[in-house]
């Protein structure tokens, strides 16, 4: 049996932060799973099909492994089970490493990062024929594009043949006292165009990402340093054979 308060409250502890890791677990699969079996969320920014489907994977793929870990250490806490519980922690600390060296990773390498991206999004996203000959899954995509970021166009509001006429391009209603800077009164439209709109936005959102795993790298090591008090408390006091 568990001895100590430290190894009892770890215990407790345990119980409840893998109970919250497995419910994460789960919010981890299912948007993978939604990911991929929802058609409209990959209209949403005109990602590239391959890569939406590969951050698909990599989210059910992540969520299996927290499901799985959560379980072991689960079990471990509840048996007092050594082998699970090191088990457990080994598996914590390679999590800390790799959220924590994903985040490095994703701070030092951000421009990389966002070059591909753009470059991904480019390749998607050609301005070689008009928008409205485009598909119409396409122009769906764009429209969402558009209203999102209050543009016009990917490179420039001329992608589009009557930029005028697009009702996500219509800047009529902007009424704030810079509006004149990127809103053409004369088409009504938006003459500023989503690429460089875009290109901040997924900067802002490289650093942030970055930023918020690094930070939650702290809870498995958390939970690393728990099951060691638990794992350091079980049978310490238990009386062997004489």
């Amino acid at each position: 049996m568990a001895d100590g308060c430290c190894a009892n409250c770890s215990k407790v502890m345990l119980f409840i932060f893998n109970s919250i890791f497995f419910l994460a677990g789960l919010g981890l699969l299912g948007a993978g799973v939604w990911g991929l079996v929802d058609p409209s969320l990959r209209n949403l920014l005109l990602l590239d099909l391959s890569f939406f489907n590969s951050v698909a994977i990599m989210c059910i793929v992540a969520g299996s492994l927290v499901i799985i870990v959560s379980f072991l250490g689960c079990c471990g806490a509840i048996m007092e089970n050594k082998c699970m519980l090191i088990t457990f922690a080994v598996c914590q600390f390679l999590i800390f490493g790799l959220m924590l060296s994903a985040g490095i990773v994703g701070l030092v390498y951000k421009d990389r990062v966002v070059t591909e991206l753009a470059a991904a999004m480019a390749t998607v996203v050609d301005g070689s024929e008009k928008f409205e000959d485009r598909s119409t899954d396409f122009q769906t995509s764009m429209t969402n594009l558009q209203t999102i970021f209050k543009c016009c166009g990917y490179s420039s509001y001329n992608n589009w043949r009557s930029p005028g006429t697009v009702t996500s391009c219509d800047c009529s209603g902007e009424s704030t006292a810079d509006a004149a800077t990127y809103c053409d009164a004369t088409t009504p439209a938006y003459y500023r165009s989503c690429q460089s709109l875009f290109t901040d936005y997924m900067y802002w959102g490289v650093q942030t990402a970055a930023i918020i795993v690094m930070s939650l790298s702290s809870i498995p090591l958390i939970g690393f340093f728990m099951t060691l008090c638990l794992v350091n408390g079980i049978g310490k006091n238990d009386v062997g054979p004489v």
